[in-house]
């Protein structure tokens, strides 16, 4: 195995959703960084609302929406599925010719 084939293997590993989590927070730890290098950039309208919005929204947004969004792994199923798996969706017309 070479370099370029373990690389392959571990970035398959990613899920989508760990892919942007991951993301949101390098984004929100160099936007951070940018602030401590800089302190001027608070003073700029610009960066303050671009900086919230990547902080806010991505992050927390982020994290909120994966936590509230996440399926349960207890195996109940949902009460309010009305065609499971073994019933799928019936394909013939019942309405019949209007």
């Amino acid at each position: 195995m070479d370099f370029w084939q373990f690389l392959d293997k571990q970035i398959s590993r990613l899920s989508p959703s760990g892919t942007a989590g991951a993301g949101i927070f390098i984004l929100t730890g160099i936007v951070l960084w940018m602030l401590y290098r800089d302190r001027t950039l608070a003073e700029a309208d610009l960066f303050k609302t671009l900086a919230q919005a990547i902080v806010v929204q991505g992050l927390v947004g982020l994290a909120m929406a994966a936590w509230f969004t996440k399926k349960s792994d207890e195996g109940t199923q949902d009460v309010n599925v009305v065609n499971r798996p073994d019933q799928p969706v019936p394909t013939d017309d019942t309405k019949g010719d209007v």
